[in-house]
Protein backbone atom coordinates (compact mmCIF):
# COMPACT_ATOMS: atom_id res chain seq x y z
CA UNK A 1 0.00 0.00 0.00
CA UNK A 2 1.10 3.48 -0.91
CA UNK A 3 2.10 5.59 2.17
CA UNK A 4 0.82 9.01 1.11
CA UNK A 5 2.78 10.54 3.82
CA UNK A 6 6.21 8.77 3.20
CA UNK A 7 5.64 10.72 -0.48
CA UNK A 8 5.25 14.26 0.61
CA UNK A 9 8.08 14.31 3.36
CA UNK A 10 10.46 12.51 0.41
CA UNK A 11 8.96 15.63 -1.60
CA UNK A 12 10.08 17.86 1.10
CA UNK A 13 13.20 16.69 1.52
CA UNK A 14 13.97 16.98 -2.18
CA UNK A 15 12.46 20.38 -2.38
CA UNK A 16 15.05 21.51 0.77
CA UNK A 17 17.90 19.88 -1.00
CA UNK A 18 17.07 21.64 -3.95
CA UNK A 19 16.95 25.16 -2.18
CA UNK A 20 19.88 25.06 -0.76
CA UNK A 21 21.78 24.60 -3.71
CA UNK A 22 19.93 28.05 -4.79
CA UNK A 23 20.72 29.26 -1.93
CA UNK A 24 25.25 28.27 -2.45
CA UNK A 25 24.67 29.80 -5.60
CA UNK A 26 23.22 33.24 -4.36
CA UNK A 27 25.68 33.48 -1.32
CA UNK A 28 28.58 32.52 -3.93
CA UNK A 29 27.13 35.09 -6.15
CA UNK A 30 26.97 32.84 -8.97
CA UNK A 31 24.62 31.03 -11.35
CA UNK A 32 23.97 27.08 -10.90
CA UNK A 33 26.14 25.82 -12.88
CA UNK A 34 28.60 22.45 -13.63
CA UNK A 35 28.13 19.61 -11.32
CA UNK A 36 25.50 21.51 -8.94
CA UNK A 37 23.29 22.55 -11.90
CA UNK A 38 22.93 18.59 -12.94
CA UNK A 39 22.53 18.10 -9.28
CA UNK A 40 19.49 20.82 -9.24
CA UNK A 41 17.91 19.24 -12.46
CA UNK A 42 17.71 15.86 -11.33
CA UNK A 43 16.25 17.10 -8.08
CA UNK A 44 13.53 19.21 -10.09
CA UNK A 45 12.68 16.19 -12.22
CA UNK A 46 12.96 13.63 -8.61
CA UNK A 47 10.14 16.15 -7.65
CA UNK A 48 7.61 16.15 -10.27
CA UNK A 49 7.94 12.61 -10.37
CA UNK A 50 7.02 12.32 -6.55
CA UNK A 51 4.45 15.10 -7.28
CA UNK A 52 3.50 12.86 -10.21
CA UNK A 53 2.66 9.74 -8.05
CA UNK A 54 1.07 11.91 -4.80
CA UNK A 55 -1.84 12.66 -7.03
CA UNK A 56 -2.05 9.76 -8.88
CA UNK A 57 -2.38 8.04 -5.49
CA UNK A 58 -5.03 10.72 -4.65
CA UNK A 59 -7.23 10.25 -7.65
CA UNK A 60 -6.94 6.54 -6.98
CA UNK A 61 -5.17 5.63 -9.92
CA UNK A 62 -2.12 2.97 -9.96
CA UNK A 63 1.57 4.34 -10.25
CA UNK A 64 1.61 2.29 -13.58
CA UNK A 65 -0.63 5.07 -15.40
CA UNK A 66 0.71 8.04 -13.20
CA UNK A 67 1.31 10.64 -16.12
CA UNK A 68 -2.83 10.64 -16.31
CA UNK A 69 -2.78 11.57 -12.64
CA UNK A 70 -5.74 13.83 -11.80
CA UNK A 71 -9.39 12.83 -12.72
CA UNK A 72 -8.89 9.36 -14.37
CA UNK A 73 -12.16 8.10 -15.73
CA UNK A 74 -13.22 4.65 -13.92
CA UNK A 75 -13.94 1.86 -15.90
CA UNK A 76 -17.71 1.65 -16.32
CA UNK A 77 -20.52 -0.85 -18.02
CA UNK A 78 -21.67 2.19 -19.82
CA UNK A 79 -21.92 5.70 -20.66
CA UNK A 80 -21.59 7.89 -18.00
CA UNK A 81 -24.09 10.84 -18.35
CA UNK A 82 -22.80 14.60 -18.08
CA UNK A 83 -25.22 15.27 -15.21
CA UNK A 84 -25.65 11.60 -13.81
CA UNK A 85 -22.96 12.23 -11.05
CA UNK A 86 -22.44 15.66 -10.63
CA UNK A 87 -19.83 17.74 -11.06
CA UNK A 88 -17.23 15.37 -9.96
CA UNK A 89 -18.34 12.71 -13.40
CA UNK A 90 -18.78 15.61 -15.44
CA UNK A 91 -15.11 16.33 -14.78
CA UNK A 92 -13.60 13.04 -15.35
CA UNK A 93 -15.71 12.81 -18.59
CA UNK A 94 -13.81 15.96 -19.71
CA UNK A 95 -10.73 14.67 -18.48
CA UNK A 96 -11.08 11.70 -20.83
CA UNK A 97 -11.67 13.57 -23.78
CA UNK A 98 -9.23 16.10 -23.14
CA UNK A 99 -5.82 15.99 -25.00
CA UNK A 100 -2.53 16.23 -23.52
CA UNK A 101 -2.18 19.50 -23.08
CA UNK A 102 -5.49 19.98 -21.99
CA UNK A 103 -4.92 17.28 -19.25
CA UNK A 104 -1.96 18.96 -17.78
CA UNK A 105 -4.13 22.32 -17.36
CA UNK A 106 -6.19 20.03 -15.38
CA UNK A 107 -3.23 18.51 -13.34
CA UNK A 108 -1.83 22.09 -12.41
CA UNK A 109 -5.33 23.60 -11.36
CA UNK A 110 -5.45 20.66 -8.78
CA UNK A 111 -1.87 20.79 -8.17
CA UNK A 112 -2.12 24.68 -7.43
CA UNK A 113 -5.01 24.26 -5.52
CA UNK A 114 -3.23 21.46 -3.82
CA UNK A 115 0.17 23.21 -2.71
CA UNK A 116 2.49 23.03 -5.52
CA UNK A 117 2.50 26.68 -6.67
CA UNK A 118 5.27 25.86 -9.45
CA UNK A 119 2.61 23.67 -11.18
CA UNK A 120 0.46 26.98 -12.65
CA UNK A 121 1.28 29.44 -10.90
CA UNK A 122 2.42 32.52 -12.78
CA UNK A 123 6.10 32.93 -10.81
CA UNK A 124 6.82 36.35 -12.44
CA UNK A 125 8.54 38.75 -10.22
CA UNK A 126 5.23 41.45 -11.03
CA UNK A 127 3.11 38.28 -10.18
CA UNK A 128 1.40 37.45 -7.28
CA UNK A 129 1.27 34.07 -7.53
CA UNK A 130 -2.17 33.11 -8.67
CA UNK A 131 -3.65 30.93 -11.15
CA UNK A 132 -6.19 31.57 -14.09
CA UNK A 133 -8.24 28.70 -14.32
CA UNK A 134 -8.31 27.20 -18.04
CA UNK A 135 -11.01 28.77 -20.44
CA UNK A 136 -12.17 24.76 -21.25
CA UNK A 137 -12.29 23.64 -17.29
CA UNK A 138 -14.80 26.93 -16.34
CA UNK A 139 -18.15 25.88 -18.90
CA UNK A 140 -17.73 22.47 -17.08
CA UNK A 141 -17.53 23.95 -13.65
CA UNK A 142 -20.52 26.39 -14.01
CA UNK A 143 -22.65 23.57 -16.15
CA UNK A 144 -23.46 22.47 -12.32
CA UNK A 145 -24.61 25.66 -11.51
CA UNK A 146 -26.74 26.65 -13.81
CA UNK A 147 -29.95 27.00 -11.77
CA UNK A 148 -27.83 29.77 -10.06
CA UNK A 149 -27.18 31.78 -13.46
CA UNK A 150 -30.81 31.94 -15.01
CA UNK A 151 -29.91 35.86 -16.52
CA UNK A 152 -26.98 34.95 -18.49
CA UNK A 153 -28.70 31.98 -20.07
CA UNK A 154 -30.71 34.38 -21.92
CA UNK A 155 -28.77 37.20 -21.76
CA UNK A 156 -26.65 38.68 -24.63
CA UNK A 157 -22.65 38.10 -22.76
CA UNK A 158 -20.19 40.09 -24.42
CA UNK A 159 -16.39 38.22 -24.13
CA UNK A 160 -13.35 40.86 -24.13
CA UNK A 161 -9.77 39.99 -23.29
CA UNK A 162 -9.15 42.52 -20.90
CA UNK A 163 -11.00 44.44 -18.24
CA UNK A 164 -10.28 47.64 -19.00
CA UNK A 165 -13.51 50.04 -20.09
CA UNK A 166 -15.02 49.19 -23.40
CA UNK A 167 -17.68 51.13 -25.00
CA UNK A 168 -20.27 49.08 -26.90
CA UNK A 169 -21.44 49.88 -30.22
CA UNK A 170 -25.83 50.47 -30.44
CA UNK A 171 -27.41 51.60 -33.20
CA UNK A 172 -30.91 52.06 -33.50
CA UNK A 173 -33.67 49.62 -33.56
CA UNK A 174 -36.44 52.27 -34.62
CA UNK A 175 -34.63 54.56 -37.06
CA UNK A 176 -36.37 54.14 -40.55
CA UNK A 177 -35.55 54.16 -43.98
CA UNK A 178 -37.16 57.09 -46.39
CA UNK A 179 -38.61 57.14 -50.22
CA UNK A 180 -36.45 59.30 -52.79
CA UNK A 181 -37.13 60.10 -56.33
CA UNK A 182 -34.90 58.57 -58.72
CA UNK A 183 -33.03 61.52 -59.28
CA UNK A 184 -33.05 63.28 -56.14
CA UNK A 185 -30.18 63.40 -53.38
CA UNK A 186 -29.38 59.94 -51.95
CA UNK A 187 -28.65 61.28 -48.46
CA UNK A 188 -25.36 59.96 -48.36
CA UNK A 189 -22.48 62.69 -47.15
CA UNK A 190 -19.23 63.06 -46.32
CA UNK A 191 -20.35 63.08 -42.29
CA UNK A 192 -22.71 60.75 -42.04
CA UNK A 193 -25.80 63.53 -41.08
CA UNK A 194 -28.02 60.31 -40.48
CA UNK A 195 -28.18 57.69 -37.70
CA UNK A 196 -25.14 58.41 -35.06
CA UNK A 197 -23.40 55.70 -35.02
CA UNK A 198 -21.34 54.89 -37.44
CA UNK A 199 -19.91 58.61 -37.28
CA UNK A 200 -18.13 57.29 -33.88
CA UNK A 201 -18.09 54.45 -31.95
CA UNK A 202 -21.21 55.96 -29.17
CA UNK A 203 -22.95 53.33 -26.93
CA UNK A 204 -22.38 52.29 -23.10
CA UNK A 205 -19.20 52.22 -21.41
CA UNK A 206 -18.96 48.49 -19.73
CA UNK A 207 -16.25 48.46 -16.80
CA UNK A 208 -15.13 45.16 -15.27
CA UNK A 209 -16.39 45.28 -11.63
CA UNK A 210 -13.95 42.39 -9.80
CA UNK A 211 -16.19 39.61 -7.86
CA UNK A 212 -14.84 37.98 -4.87
CA UNK A 213 -15.44 34.66 -3.68
CA UNK A 214 -14.60 35.62 -0.30
CA UNK A 215 -11.65 33.23 1.10
CA UNK A 216 -12.27 29.50 2.39
CA UNK A 217 -9.80 28.09 5.10
CA UNK A 218 -8.87 24.38 3.91
CA UNK A 219 -7.28 22.29 6.92
CA UNK A 220 -3.90 20.78 5.78
CA UNK A 221 -5.35 17.76 6.02
CA UNK A 222 -7.70 18.27 2.98
CA UNK A 223 -5.11 18.70 0.70
CA UNK A 224 -4.28 14.75 1.54
CA UNK A 225 -7.25 13.57 -0.33
CA UNK A 226 -8.52 13.13 -3.38
CA UNK A 227 -7.59 15.42 -6.61
CA UNK A 228 -10.71 15.68 -7.76
CA UNK A 229 -12.18 16.37 -4.56
CA UNK A 230 -10.09 19.41 -4.55
CA UNK A 231 -11.17 20.68 -7.42
CA UNK A 232 -15.14 19.86 -7.08
CA UNK A 233 -15.69 20.81 -3.49
CA UNK A 234 -12.58 23.97 -3.51
CA UNK A 235 -12.52 25.20 -7.18
CA UNK A 236 -15.89 24.60 -7.68
CA UNK A 237 -17.70 25.61 -4.16
CA UNK A 238 -16.16 28.84 -4.73
CA UNK A 239 -17.48 29.34 -8.14
CA UNK A 240 -20.91 28.76 -7.05
CA UNK A 241 -20.41 31.78 -4.90
CA UNK A 242 -19.73 34.14 -7.45
CA UNK A 243 -22.40 33.18 -9.96
CA UNK A 244 -24.98 33.39 -7.44
CA UNK A 245 -23.80 36.68 -6.70
CA UNK A 246 -23.16 38.17 -10.40
CA UNK A 247 -27.24 36.92 -10.81
CA UNK A 248 -28.16 39.33 -8.31
CA UNK A 249 -26.55 42.21 -9.73
CA UNK A 250 -27.66 41.44 -13.69
CA UNK A 251 -30.81 41.26 -11.86
CA UNK A 252 -30.98 44.19 -9.42
CA UNK A 253 -27.66 45.98 -9.48
CA UNK A 254 -28.05 49.72 -9.53
CA UNK A 255 -24.96 50.30 -12.10
CA UNK A 256 -22.38 53.33 -11.83
CA UNK A 257 -20.48 51.13 -9.00
CA UNK A 258 -21.63 48.07 -9.61
CA UNK A 259 -23.17 45.85 -12.19
CA UNK A 260 -26.38 47.26 -13.80
CA UNK A 261 -29.50 45.35 -13.24
CA UNK A 262 -32.04 44.88 -16.34
CA UNK A 263 -34.61 45.32 -13.92
CA UNK A 264 -33.15 48.52 -12.97
CA UNK A 265 -33.78 50.76 -16.05
CA UNK A 266 -36.33 48.31 -18.03
CA UNK A 267 -39.84 50.14 -18.38
CA UNK A 268 -42.58 49.99 -15.81
CA UNK A 269 -46.30 48.79 -16.55
CA UNK A 270 -47.95 50.95 -13.93
CA UNK A 271 -50.97 48.74 -12.29
CA UNK A 272 -53.51 49.93 -10.20
CA UNK A 273 -54.43 46.06 -9.49
CA UNK A 274 -54.11 44.61 -5.87
CA UNK A 275 -53.09 41.10 -6.39
CA UNK A 276 -50.81 39.71 -9.97
CA UNK A 277 -52.95 37.75 -12.05
CA UNK A 278 -52.59 36.17 -15.81
CA UNK A 279 -54.32 39.48 -17.20
CA UNK A 280 -51.62 41.54 -15.86
CA UNK A 281 -48.74 39.02 -17.51
CA UNK A 282 -50.73 39.42 -21.00
CA UNK A 283 -50.53 43.05 -20.47
CA UNK A 284 -47.38 43.64 -19.64
CA UNK A 285 -45.94 41.46 -22.37
CA UNK A 286 -48.19 43.85 -24.79
CA UNK A 287 -46.30 46.94 -23.21
CA UNK A 288 -42.78 45.84 -24.57
CA UNK A 289 -42.83 46.98 -28.33
CA UNK A 290 -43.93 44.60 -30.89
CA UNK A 291 -40.16 44.49 -32.41
CA UNK A 292 -38.91 43.01 -29.08
CA UNK A 293 -42.07 40.64 -28.59
CA UNK A 294 -40.90 37.59 -30.74
CA UNK A 295 -38.14 37.01 -28.46
CA UNK A 296 -39.77 37.87 -25.27
CA UNK A 297 -39.37 35.95 -21.91
CA UNK A 298 -41.06 35.77 -18.89
CA UNK A 299 -38.47 35.89 -15.52
CA UNK A 300 -40.24 35.66 -12.02
CA UNK A 301 -39.28 33.56 -9.02
CA UNK A 302 -40.65 30.50 -7.72
CA UNK A 303 -42.57 31.76 -5.23
CA UNK A 304 -44.13 33.88 -7.53
CA UNK A 305 -44.85 31.12 -10.40
CA UNK A 306 -46.54 29.08 -7.93
CA UNK A 307 -48.82 31.45 -6.82
CA UNK A 308 -50.11 31.99 -10.74
CA UNK A 309 -49.99 28.25 -11.09
CA UNK A 310 -52.29 27.69 -8.49
CA UNK A 311 -55.11 30.15 -9.78
CA UNK A 312 -58.26 28.65 -10.92
CA UNK A 313 -61.32 29.57 -12.56
CA UNK A 314 -63.04 30.94 -9.68
CA UNK A 315 -66.07 28.17 -10.07
CA UNK A 316 -67.24 26.55 -6.41
CA UNK A 317 -65.30 23.15 -6.87
CA UNK A 318 -63.49 23.68 -9.90
CA UNK A 319 -59.84 22.68 -9.32
CA UNK A 320 -59.02 23.75 -13.25
CA UNK A 321 -56.00 25.80 -13.27
CA UNK A 322 -56.07 28.65 -15.13
CA UNK A 323 -51.82 28.33 -16.53
CA UNK A 324 -51.78 24.83 -17.24
CA UNK A 325 -49.22 23.59 -19.71
CA UNK A 326 -49.92 21.27 -22.26
CA UNK A 327 -46.87 19.44 -21.39
CA UNK A 328 -46.21 20.42 -17.72
CA UNK A 329 -46.39 17.12 -16.58
CA UNK A 330 -44.23 15.75 -18.57
CA UNK A 331 -41.00 18.03 -18.09
CA UNK A 332 -41.35 20.25 -20.43
CA UNK A 333 -40.36 23.94 -19.58
CA UNK A 334 -42.81 26.14 -18.71
CA UNK A 335 -44.18 28.68 -20.85
CA UNK A 336 -47.19 31.63 -20.50
CA UNK A 337 -49.19 33.20 -23.12
CA UNK A 338 -46.65 31.11 -25.47
CA UNK A 339 -43.57 32.91 -24.41
CA UNK A 340 -40.43 30.87 -21.90
CA UNK A 341 -40.76 31.30 -17.90
CA UNK A 342 -37.39 31.72 -17.09
CA UNK A 343 -37.25 31.28 -13.25
CA UNK A 344 -35.28 33.92 -11.42
CA UNK A 345 -34.93 33.60 -7.30
CA UNK A 346 -33.17 37.30 -7.34
CA UNK A 347 -36.60 38.58 -8.41
CA UNK A 348 -38.90 39.76 -6.08
CA UNK A 349 -41.86 37.44 -4.94
CA UNK A 350 -45.82 38.31 -4.57
CA UNK A 351 -46.52 37.97 -0.86
CA UNK A 352 -49.07 34.23 -0.12
CA UNK A 353 -52.03 36.73 -1.17
CA UNK A 354 -50.05 37.82 -4.18
CA UNK A 355 -49.95 41.14 -3.17
CA UNK A 356 -46.95 43.34 -4.56
CA UNK A 357 -46.59 46.51 -3.11
CA UNK A 358 -43.44 48.53 -4.13
CA UNK A 359 -41.83 44.98 -5.84
CA UNK A 360 -41.32 43.95 -9.42
CA UNK A 361 -42.36 40.29 -9.42
CA UNK A 362 -42.74 39.83 -13.14
CA UNK A 363 -40.73 40.91 -16.02
CA UNK A 364 -41.22 40.56 -19.84
CA UNK A 365 -39.07 41.36 -22.57
CA UNK A 366 -36.07 40.31 -24.90
CA UNK A 367 -32.72 39.81 -22.73
CA UNK A 368 -30.67 40.10 -25.57
CA UNK A 369 -30.75 44.04 -25.05
CA UNK A 370 -29.39 43.39 -21.92
CA UNK A 371 -25.28 43.08 -22.56
CA UNK A 372 -23.21 41.10 -20.04
CA UNK A 373 -19.76 42.17 -20.66
CA UNK A 374 -17.10 39.36 -19.54
CA UNK A 375 -14.02 40.61 -18.70
CA UNK A 376 -10.99 38.22 -19.39
CA UNK A 377 -13.18 36.27 -21.04
CA UNK A 378 -15.15 35.01 -18.04
CA UNK A 379 -11.44 33.18 -16.62
CA UNK A 380 -12.11 33.44 -12.43
CA UNK A 381 -8.53 33.93 -11.14
CA UNK A 382 -7.77 31.77 -8.01
CA UNK A 383 -5.89 32.37 -5.57
CA UNK A 384 -4.18 30.11 -3.04
CA UNK A 385 -2.07 31.89 0.19
CA UNK A 386 -0.76 29.88 3.77
CA UNK A 387 -2.27 30.30 6.92
CA UNK A 388 0.31 29.18 9.23
CA UNK A 389 -1.96 29.35 12.34
CA UNK A 390 -4.28 27.30 11.41
CA UNK A 391 -2.19 25.28 9.88
CA UNK A 392 -3.84 25.48 6.32
CA UNK A 393 -4.39 27.56 3.26
CA UNK A 394 -7.17 30.12 2.22
CA UNK A 395 -8.28 29.57 -1.71
CA UNK A 396 -10.29 32.46 -2.98
CA UNK A 397 -11.50 32.79 -6.52
CA UNK A 398 -12.00 36.50 -8.28
CA UNK A 399 -14.36 37.75 -11.86
CA UNK A 400 -14.73 40.72 -13.09
CA UNK A 401 -17.79 41.67 -15.63
CA UNK A 402 -20.45 44.36 -15.72
CA UNK A 403 -23.76 44.43 -17.83
CA UNK A 404 -26.22 46.98 -18.91
CA UNK A 405 -29.99 47.51 -20.76
CA UNK A 406 -28.88 48.69 -24.15
CA UNK A 407 -32.69 49.45 -24.80
CA UNK A 408 -34.84 49.95 -22.11
CA UNK A 409 -37.94 49.20 -23.45
CA UNK A 410 -37.36 46.02 -24.76
CA UNK A 411 -37.90 44.66 -21.09
CA UNK A 412 -40.74 45.83 -19.25
CA UNK A 413 -41.86 45.28 -15.53
CA UNK A 414 -44.91 45.34 -13.29
CA UNK A 415 -45.11 48.03 -10.68
CA UNK A 416 -47.85 49.07 -8.49
CA UNK A 417 -49.48 53.03 -8.73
Amino acid sequence: MTNVYALRKEQNDLKAEASQLVEKAIANERDLEGTDLKKYNDLVAKIKDVGEQIFAHAAGATFADASSSFLQPQPSSGSVSASSGGLKSQLREVYAKANNSQRKEIDNLAAYVGGDIRAAADLRPNSDGGFTIPSFIVPVLERAFTSFAPVVSVARTWPTETGADLTFPVFSDSESAVQLDSSAATGADDTVSGDTPPTSLTGPTLKAWKVSSKPTFVPRETFTDSAVDLVNEIVGALLARIVRFENLKYTRGVGGTEAEGFLTNATKLVTGAVALDLDICLDLAYNVPQLYRPQGVYMMSDTTAKYLRKLKTGISGDKQQLWADADATKGAPPSLHGYPVIINNDMDSVSADGTFASKNPVSFGDMSKFVIRQAENNQPYVYRYQVPARDGAAVILFRRSDSKLIVPAAISKVAVS
